[in-house]
């Protein structure tokens, strides 16, 4: 018998890829003893593949001081190019792999896989612990220990066997053996959760000379049932994948195996594809010509639930296979190994004082237990996550629809899923973090990603309250009662002002659009009190009410320009706010503010590029909503030609129409689109046009607030009453606007606690949530909601700008946790 263990702790592991590569280095930094098992005759043999290596491996491997030969040996992502079946944009050129450099500082690369195992065996300060042309065939173990027998006759033991032999884990296999007698459900299940859709051609040519492609690129294309990608490096050197959907889903037992044959009809049956096309297309066969290295393999996917059995544990491939389409396979399983090297490092801590016995089968399945419990989440999500973007990019089912009109105005798409694959990355933590992942825009964070995110139907369910002032308003702001006062004031045709001889003709047709003006025409009645100043105090209530509006849709459309928001409903604030002409601000802006508290929870704002707005489209929010909305708004109070006043009312009625379309024309003449330069290093550019902005239409709000007190006190906004007992139409106007303004603002200071709550709850909000509230309820009553709306959402937008979530890791938390400055 040859490899007995030693004294102390020691871990044996079955293959010698990137995942056992891995764990022999950061058992070899934690002194812990093992031997490596390969049964390849060779450590780093060459069989075509490629290696995509992202911030979570990067940063391991880092720790484990092989990343920077790692760098050196792959090929820095620059671009990401989005192609249809026949080689055309399908939206334009993408530089988020600059943009995952900023957010994690490092760089997303490509490279040979074998050259990631050479860098991984090289940096082994003791390599003789590995072995070559050793293929396992039995494993046995009991309470003490686990010894494993090779085909040459050898056999090694150990107090742990890690198996890290690939998707047809013979480690993996034996767990099944050992657990199906006392799990033969879940054995069943996992034996048929691994499926097969897809197959994939993969491979590396040298010489490609094309104009459209330069180091660094990566291009994709999407067609129904097939895909393909090209990743450019150095020197014509080409990394491709072909990708076809297969006739039916295989499993375990019956997926396919492919010959070298197999590649060439694989060629010829897909000799279309068009890789990049234009006036020199790009073709698979092109590609088939000069390729030197090429593999035909069946795509695997699957989520195994056994990852261990008494002393046998899994790690990588043999228990979370992904697809390739987005390169995390790999990095998942340095991932898994770090996190089980954590845990066996306090196992073999243990046995440091010999006068400690070594740990028994109990604390290792404990620490087996706990690893599966940290990893098991999020390399579910990564295997899930993987398989979306297979399935997009063969336009498979639904995901056709997704492909032809969403991704074109999304190019960020496959960028966005890769930093939630990669902030919640497990680390070495007994070794110390390197500065470069301390310190980038978008910090490591155990607590969010793929994986860890909060529950969007918790949140709903949190923010029911602003669904209940919704409602409410629903059944309070009836306006059925005062239809018909308002039609017979219409179809009089003349409004008689109290106490004078004044009369004024009703404008009925104004767009020439009998139905529509005839609507129109009903609701301007409702501001006949406050249009000619019948009561003064609803005149007043109005345009403080209105005014303290302006505030609003300015953040409604910051909001709107949010990169955290992009592609959500909160991008059309022109739909809320033409809902909120028809019924009521104080019924549409609880529905908004719910909709923005369930889209937009804290986590969306981890990259501090997605707090940042479009500055094309948000600089153009406060001109649009002054001229088209406030400006109307006074005109019309103070026109001298009290007939034309209705013209203008008419007018700001579509206010919605006009601000979207006058917002449109301002962010086209007066600004141009910067995004691709600021989210990289103009982090903040927005933040002092938000503060004049909203400074401005604060000290608006309040000055009129300011007003509105000292002419008629707090009884000129306070609902006095229901608007359903109001004894004429004015009157009916006159309570059911207060209630309008109470559910609008209302709700919006409501939505605004509960943002606060968030912060504290990520430990952001260092003042305290209580005191925050507090101070938000007396700036309310001193200088009125619009001008605390302000106050609050600029106080919120600095905290985010600024403050990181305490479980963040920077060099400022990782100092706290280790009492010194890093």
């Amino acid at each position: 018998m040859s490899g007995d263990a030693s004294d102390g702790f020691r871990v044996v592991i079955a293959g010698g890829g990137v995942a056992g590569l891995t764990l022999a280095n950061a058992l070899e930094q934690a002194n812990v003893d093992y031997v490596l098992l390969e049964r390849r005759d060779e450590i780093a043999p060459q069989v075509g593949a490629s290696i995509g290596i992202f911030p979570n491996g990067a940063r391991i491997l880092d720790q484990l001081g092989a990343w920077e030969n790692v760098n050196k040996l792959t090929e820095v992502l620059r671009v990401f190019q989005n192609r249809d079946g026949k080689g055309n944009p399908i939206s334009k050129p993408d530089r988020s792999p600059q943009l995952l450099d900023a957010r994690t500082g490092y760089p997303p690369g490509w490279g040979e896989r074998q050259n990631l195992l050479r860098v991984l065996h090289e940096t082994l300060k003791d390599p003789s612990k590995l072995h070559v042309n050793k293929n396992i065939v039995d494993i046995q173990q009991d309470a003490d220990g686990v010894q494993v027998r090779c085909a040459d006759g050898t056999s090694y033991s150990g107090h742990l066997l890690v198996g890290a032999d690939g998707v047809f884990s013979k480690t993996r296999s034996k767990i099944w053996e050992l657990a199906e007698p006392t799990q033969p459900k879940l054995v069943e299940a996992d034996r048929k959760c691994m499926i097969a859709e897809y197959n994939c051609l993969f491979g590396i040519c040298h010489g490609v000379d094309h104009p459209a492609i330069k180091a660094g690129d990566a291009n994709t294309s999407y067609s129904p049932g097939r895909c393909a990608l090209t990743i450019a490096s150095e020197g014509g050197k080409v990394y491709w994948f072909a990708q076809e959907r297969l006739p039916r889903t295989y499993h375990l037992d019956d997926i396919p195996r492919y010959t070298q044959a197999d590649a060439d009809d694989f060629v010829k049956r897909h000799s279309d594809i068009v890789l990049i096309g234009g006036e020199h297309p790009l073709t698979l066969p092109d590609l088939w010509e000069k390729t030197v290295t090429a593999r035909l393999v069946a795509v695997e996917e699957a989520k195994f639930r056994l990852w261990h059995w008494g002393r046998i544990v899994c790690a990588g491939d043999s228990i979370h296979k992904s697809t390739p389409n987005l390169g995390v396979g790999g990095n998942a399983a340095i991932e898994s190994v770090a996190s089980l090297a954590n845990g066996i490092k306090q196992l073999a801590d243990l046995t440091r004082d010999r006068q400690r016995p070594l740990p028994s089968l109990e604390q290792v399945e404990t620490m087996l237990v706990a690893y599966q419990k940290e990893r098991e989440n999020r390399a579910n999500a990564v295997v899930d996550a993987s398989g979306f973007l297979a399935r997009a990019q063969n336009m498979h089912g639904l995901n056709r629809w997704f492909v032809t009109f969403l991704l074109p105005h999304f190019s960020e798409f496959v960028p966005d899923l890769m930093i939630n694959t990669i902030i919640g990355a497990v680390k070495l933590d007994y070794l110390p973090l390197p500065m470069a992942s301390l310190t980038s825009t978008t910090p490591f964070n155990p607590t969010q990603g793929d994986g860890m995110r909060e529950s969007r139907l918790k949140r709903a369910v949190l923010a029911l309250s602003l669904l209940g002032i919704c409602v409410a308003a629903f059944i309070i702001m009836n306006v059925e009662p005062a239809l018909e006062w308002a039609a017979a004031l219409r179809d009089g045709g003349v409004l008689k002002l109290p106490d004078s001889n004044v009369e004024i003709p009703v404008i009925r047709s104004f767009y020439g659009l009998k139905g529509f003006d005839d609507f129109v025409a009903l609701v301007n009645t409702f501001f006949f009190s406050a249009l000619y100043d019948i009561d003064a105090g609803a005149r007043q209530q109005v345009i403080s009410f209105l005014t303290d509006g302006m505030v609003l849709l300015t953040i409604w459309y910051f909001e709107a320009a949010r990169r955290a928001n992009m592609l959500t409903i909160l991008e059309w604030p022109a739909l809320f706010a033409l809902l909120g002409q028809l019924f009521g601000i104080g019924l549409i802006a609880p529905i908004w503010c719910f909709l923005h508290y369930v889209i937009s929870p804290i986590e969306k704002y981890a990259a501090l590029d997605q707090r940042l707005t479009n500055t094309r489209t948000s600089f153009a929010s406060l001109p649009a909503v002054a001229l088209f909305y406030l400006f109307p708004v006074y005109a019309m109070l103070v026109w001298p030609d009290f007939t034309f006043r209705q013209s203008i009312l008419f007018v700001w009625q579509l206010y919605p129409i006009w601000m979207a379309l006058g917002k449109k024309v301002f962010s086209a003449l007066l600004f141009k689109d910067t995004m691709d330069q600021d989210k990289l290093h103009n982090l903040r550019k927005d933040i002092p046009v938000m503060k004049y902005y909203l400074r401005v239409a604060g000290i608006a709000s309040a000055g009129v607030w300011w007003w509105t007190l000292a002419s008629f006190g707090f009884q000129a906004m306070i609902p006095s009453g229901l608007p359903q007992s109001a004894p004429d139409l004015f009157a009916f106007a006159d309570q059911f606007l207060r209630w309008d303004w109470a559910g609008g603002f209302g709700s919006s200071l409501v939505w605004l606690a509960y943002l606060f709550w968030d912060l504290s709850a990520a430990g952001m909000l260092r003042e305290g949530w209580f005191k925050v509230v507090g101070l938000g309820l007396v700036s309310a009553v001193l200088l009125g909601p619009g001008a605390t709306m302000a106050l609050g959402w600029l106080f919120r937008e600095d905290i985010l700008a600024t403050r990181r979530h305490k479980a963040a890791l920077t060099p400022e938390s990782v100092g706290r946790l280790h009492g010194k400055s890093i």
